[in-house]
């Protein structure tokens, strides 16, 4: 009688000197990833509007139409961004996918500029109405 083999799944031979060992698995969803990147981008992109907002003021004659367009862009594209981020960290903090600090900054900075383009809109509305 031999002593039974151990099968593939219980061990497995040791890499070679030199070379390298076997990567691990991904230490992060790719849905925490684009969510923090989202997150990131809504945050740039307003820093870009708020500072590109006195030159177009100042090269238009302080225009409302120029200002109008873009606060129009601000909005649309920090609301497209917003609402990636919020979404895909939200998806990925509910699968408990691995990455949760990056799916929690992401939806934390995609909600609060959510609510930046509600106000927004909100502040619009009351312009109109007043």
């Amino acid at each position: 009688m031999s002593a039974p083999q151990p099968g593939p799944e219980t061990w497995s031979a040791p890499a070679p000197y030199g070379s390298s060992s076997p990567a691990p698995g991904p230490r992060r969803s790719p849905l925490a990833v684009v969510a923090f990147v989202a997150g990131t981008a809504t945050v740039l992109v307003g820093a870009v509007f708020t500072l590109a907002l006195p030159f177009v003021l100042s090269s238009s004659g302080y225009a409302p139409s120029s200002v109008g367009v873009l606060q129009l862009v601000n909005g649309i594209l920090t609301g497209v961004l917003a609402l990636v981020a919020t979404v895909t960290g939200a998806v990925a903090l509910v699968r408990r996918l691995p990455g949760t600090a990056l799916a929690s900054a992401g939806t934390a900075l995609g909600a609060a500029a959510l609510l930046g383009v509600a106000l927004g809109l909100a502040q619009g509305a009351l312009y109109q109405v007043l």
